[in-house]
């Protein structure tokens, strides 16, 4: 006979088959940002996310922590940033995170999106990682399409213009790069290193734990590379922070972006 435990949106169901699923009958109040795992190796996820039907985008290392990035068929669909998502190995916590692509999709969809979206993203990622549970971090979920952090901060559709002109791709160079991935659109987002100055900030405010909001990405389109308007991704990404804080990384967006524009200068 089956058992079922309803844990916040997770309903598992034990079986001889230990089938697990998330489940979307009714939109949350609220959502989380992330969710965090029991800790693996990055070997042992790997090997879990392909049997599961993600694509290895890249593996990147920050100190001691491994970023995985990750796509698959129903998140490159989005032509957008939700065409990938970060999953963080932190050895020090014992713990993984990953974007939770309910909430960015809500976000970068706007009225696109719908709650249950990504229930096939989510249910493999349940099957690679065994348990998946909320993070602290959370917005309401009726201000996510229309998500900024205060009034006169920029929205969604504030995308900064870093550089225009033909073979914008080809002229970067390796170590400004951490992967493109080609979208259905013709679009390509691609993921850059920063600056070790700049990786920095998520310590001078203690989210060294959410480093899954790297590498930073932009979009190569029509010609035209455009980045998300640092203030407002750092915003969303990291909502639990106060204004105080903010200000302790006033100078970051501007350093981010500056990365960036560098990377993009035609040689």
């Amino acid at each position: 006979m089956k058992r079922i435990f309803t844990i916040g949106s997770i309903i598992l169901l034990h079986s001889t088959n230990a089938y697990a699923e998330f489940n979307f009958s009714q939109p949350p109040t609220q959502l989380s940002t992330y969710y965090s795992a029991p800790f693996q190796t990055v070997q042992k996820v790997k090997k879990r996310l392909i049997e599961n039907g993600f694509t290895i985008v890249a593996i990147n290392k920050i100190n001691e922590d491994e970023i995985v990035t990750i796509s698959n068929s129903e998140l490159k669909a989005t032509n957008s940033y939700l065409a990938t998502l970060h999953l963080l190995i932190n050895h020090k916590r014992q713990e993984i995170r990953i974007q939770n692509p309910s909430y960015f999709g809500a976000a970068y969809l706007e009225e696109q999106y719908h709650y249950g979206q990504f229930k096939e993203t989510l249910n493999a990622l349940l099957l690679v990682l065994g348990t998946m549970s909320e993070t602290e971090e959370r917005v309401e979920f009726k201000k996510l399409a229309s998500y900024k952090f205060m009034f006169g901060m920029p929205k969604l559709k504030d995308t900064i213009s870093i550089a225009q002109g033909e073979k914008l791709l080809e002229n970067l160079g390796d170590k400004h790069i951490a992967y493109s991935l080609k979208l259905p659109n013709g679009s390509t987002l691609v993921g850059h290193h920063l600056s070790s100055e700049n990786i920095s900030f998520l310590s001078k405010i203690n989210q060294r734990q959410n480093r899954q909001i790297l590498p930073y990405e932009a979009i190569i389109k029509n010609r035209e590379v455009t980045i998300l308007n640092p203030k407002y991704y750092l915003a969303l990404s990291l909502p639990l922070l106060s204004m105080q804080e903010f200000m302790k990384i006033a100078t970051t967006p501007e350093h981010i972006e500056r990365n960036i524009r560098e990377a993009y200068k035609i040689k």
